[in-house]
């Protein structure tokens, strides 16, 4: 039933997401294309404040989605997935511009941080009954999600991973536990000290391990790419005309687990966002893009690149096991110690962050401080259920809730589409 539903809205989203995205870019005049060095200079004016809520909103993008996801949709959507993927982002850039701008603009006061996300501007901006009802439904959405998306998903993954090194998974999921309950319980200033400092150390790591391992395969690099751009146009894939391709497989995993990579469109980033004080919510919300870029066109492609360079891709591994034995065909058997240590630290840094995202959306309905501590106890006691839980059911469980928030989100952000045409046009018209 799982795998049903999944597929179903998985199906949903990829028209949705990439209409969407084509729509606003046309709409807001493709405006960081064509200005770039005020694009640069605006991404550049945020200065040291900008970058702790970059960091976090990396920490929930940079997850497990950048090193499973991509080897889960490889396993499921084949090579050609990872095209669908850099199309997923390339369109949907614009679109976490958008909710940062909206996320910014409707935010709410709270002593030294702020209430923000899209709750508020679903609330405060459509109003109404229509308002209300969007914004309970994406913040109901946000704590349940924040227990599956940002925790089963990612403490399943690692002790998945850690398996291949030999560790128990109970004795992984306990650990995890114990750290997150350390971190969470400090707020939103534990939260970004965690990740201002774990993110940029373990992505410069990753990405050394990764080009070595790409150095070493490089013959096979024209290769590879041969695979991707092949397969996003296969006959099988291209059935039934544009209706029956959209909803292939290929496709499907490629858009889907972009979105659960890079997060835009679903409405999460702009929550960590709205603790930022730019100079404009333009230019917060060019972070947004250069996130996406980040997470997907980098971090993505060369996870991808390692696992089609390696050649396991055809050996039947899924998930944490093909990404561990591509690395270790590739570089040797300590790189697999590496690559499990990087999935635990960024599979880490997304269990925090969405700690703070459940916690935030939980806001929406209590500010009661004990409810807040409650919840943030089953969080981190709930860490553990991702050693008993497949990893096939918990990413089907992932599909169905990016799904769902992202659809709601796009919703709002259409809807309040004049508002961020008239934050865009008073930094990239003014004269």
């Amino acid at each position: 039933m799982l795998v049903l539903v999944s597929r179903a809205l998985t199906s949903m989203l990829v028209p949705a997401l990439l209409s969407c995205g084509a729509y606003f870019f046309i709409y807001l005049r493709g405006f960081f294309v064509f200005n770039p060095i005020k694009s640069i200079k605006l991404f550049a004016s945020g200065g040291k404040k900008a970058l702790g809520e970059l960091s976090v909103s990396l920490a929930g993008a940079l997850g497990v989605g950048n090193i499973i996801g991509v080897a889960v949709a490889i396993s499921l959507g084949g090579a050609g997935s990872i095209f669908w993927m850099w199309v997923s982002a390339a369109v949907s850039m614009i679109l976490k511009y958008c909710e940062i701008v909206l996320s910014l603009k409707y935010r709410i006061p709270n002593g030294t941080e702020y209430f923000g996300g899209p709750m508020y501007y679903m609330r405060d901006g459509v109003k109404g009954n229509l308002g209300k009802v969007l914004a309970i439904c994406f913040a109901g959405l946000g704590v349940i999600s924040s227990a599956s998306l940002g925790n089963l998903v990612q403490s399943s993954a690692v002790v998945r991973t850690m398996e291949q090194i030999g560790v128990a998974p109970v004795v992984t999921a306990g650990v995890m536990c114990v750290l997150c309950a350390a971190v969470v319980f400090g707020g939103y200033s534990g939260v970004s000290k965690f990740t201002s400092v774990a993110v940029p150390r373990m992505s410069a790591l990753y990405i050394f391990v990764s080009l070595r391992a790409m150095f070493l395969c490089r013959e096979n690099i024209p290769s590879a790419f041969g695979q991707i751009f092949s397969g996003a146009f296969t006959p099988t894939s291209a059935a039934g005309g544009i209706f029956g391709f959209l909803l292939s497989s290929t496709v499907r995993q490629g858009t889907a687990k972009g979105a659960f990579s890079h997060e835009a469109g679903g409405g999460t980033a702009p929550m960590a966002h709205a603790q930022a004080t730019p100079k404009t919510p333009a230019a917060q919300g060019m972070i947004g893009i250069f996130e996406v870029f980040f997470d997907t066109f980098v971090m993505c492609s060369m996870t991808a690149l390692v696992i089609l360079t390696s050649g396991v891709a055809t050996d039947g591994v899924f998930g944490a096991e093909l990404v561990v034995r591509a690395f270790e065909v590739t570089c040797g058997s300590a790189a697999k110690y590496i690559i499990s240590f990087s999935v635990g630290i960024f599979a880490f840094s997304t269990i925090v962050c969405w700690s703070y995202y459940g916690r935030m959306c939980l806001s929406f309905f209590s500010r009661n401080k004990t409810v807040e501590k409650v919840f943030l106890a089953v969080y981190c006691a709930s860490i553990i259920s991702g050693a008993f839980i497949s990893e096939g059911n918990v990413w089907h469980l992932s599909d169905v809730s990016v799904s769902l928030m992202t659809v709601i989100n796009l919703a709002a952000v259409v809807w309040l589409r004049k508002d961020i045409k008239k934050e865009t046009d008073a930094v990239f018209r003014a004269r």
